[in-house]
């Protein structure tokens, strides 16, 4: 069952309210009339002003690149035009909390909001909210969303469950987890397998989008709190390791587990990857983004975060990091080439 949501502005008045630049400061940038004038910088950062609580946070590159993040203060979807760095928000009506964010090939956004148990569905240039609730009022806690390349929204729930929605009908299907309570992160293989880390069970899950099997493998001793997950163009799994300070990558054809200490301290969250296979991710233990070279088994800092920021997503556009500081209410623009500026 899907409810419409009541747009609050007419959309000449919201267009040119996204577009408007708001309460934003930019470190060491100058905003350009054009992106491909913008300087190459290591660190840049957008302020939010200190009601928001960044969280999911996703990219679409173009003619015309655009950043979503979620806005759980402000029950909103966060709109950034990449070339001005304006920032907007998208209402998702009373008592909306977004969580995790994904953008559909359809060009639509999906966001979990656990507070009202339901998804929303966001089309950017109407501002169109519709909101599908979980079936039977099951309280999931949703946690982490993916979309596929046929336009299923494949979630999780930590309460002990995974679920998908077909945009196309609206229907909404859940299924237990297999490890119980955990269920977070979901990831993606170019070949359509989905996969979802449960941290309290220490296990990732591989799922059919379809049937909805699952295959659970479980983490070794000394590979412990996977959070960040991300699969690479032969298949594998990389998975950040956050009890053990790691980066682990699991082979599932083999079923072997490798992993790399990040050094003292460290408390590998969210990572990315790029089309060269680099991995990039983000240590809130000591606020750091590295830069993760499997071949040799060494991190390199490219930029430091805020202290306790807590950056917990990161989204990729082309050489550019951003990554939500969800305690500092802090969007950061990271260049992933440059390395950490004194």
């Amino acid at each position: 069952m899907m409810f419409p949501m009541n747009k609050a502005f007419t959309k000449p008045v919201a267009v040119l309210a996204r577009h408007v630049l708001f309460a934003l400061a930019v470190v060491g940038l100058a905003a350009p009339t054009q992106a491909a004038e913008r300087p190459r910088l290591p660190l840049s950062s957008i302020e939010l002003g200190g009601s928001v609580l960044p969280a999911g946070i996703v990219g679409a590159e173009g003619a015309e690149p655009m950043v979503w993040f979620s806005a759980a203060r402000r029950s909103a979807i966060g709109e950034i035009d990449v070339a001005t760095r304006s920032v907007g928000y998208i209402p998702l009506g009373h008592g909306a909390r977004p969580r995790a964010l994904t953008r559909c090939p359809n060009g639509k956004l999906y966001a979990l909001d656990p507070a009202l148990n339901v998804i929303h569905e966001v089309t950017s240039a109407t501002e169109e909210v519709v909101r599908h609730p979980m079936p039977d009022s099951h309280t999931a806690d949703l946690s982490g969303v993916q979309c596929t390349a046929g336009n299923l929204v494949v979630f999780t729930g930590y309460n002990g469950w995974v679920g998908k929605l077909d945009t196309a009908s609206g229907k909404v299907s859940l299924a237990e987890a297999v490890t119980g309570r955990g269920p977070s992160t979901v990831a993606l293989s170019a070949g359509g397998a989905v996969w979802f880390a449960a941290y309290a069970s220490n296990q990732i899950v591989r799922v059919d989008p379809v049937s909805m099997r699952q295959d659970a493998f479980s983490m070794p001793t000394g590979i412990e709190g996977p959070k960040g997950m991300v699969v690479d163009s032969t298949g594998r799994v990389w998975v950040t390791a956050y009890r053990s300070g790691r980066i682990a990558r699991f082979d599932p054809r083999r079923r072997t587990w490798d992993a790399w200490s990040l050094g003292e301290g460290a408390r590998p969250f969210a990572l990315t990857m790029d089309a060269a296979g680099t991995i990039i991710v983000t240590d809130v233990g000591r606020d750091r983004l590295l830069r993760f070279d499997a071949a040799t088994g060494s991190s390199t800092v490219i930029a430091a975060l805020s202290e306790r920021g807590q950056a917990r997503a990161v989204t990729r556009l082309g050489d550019q990091i951003w990554i939500s500081e969800t305690a500092v209410d802090r969007i950061r623009i990271v260049d992933r080439t440059a390395p950490l500026s004194n």
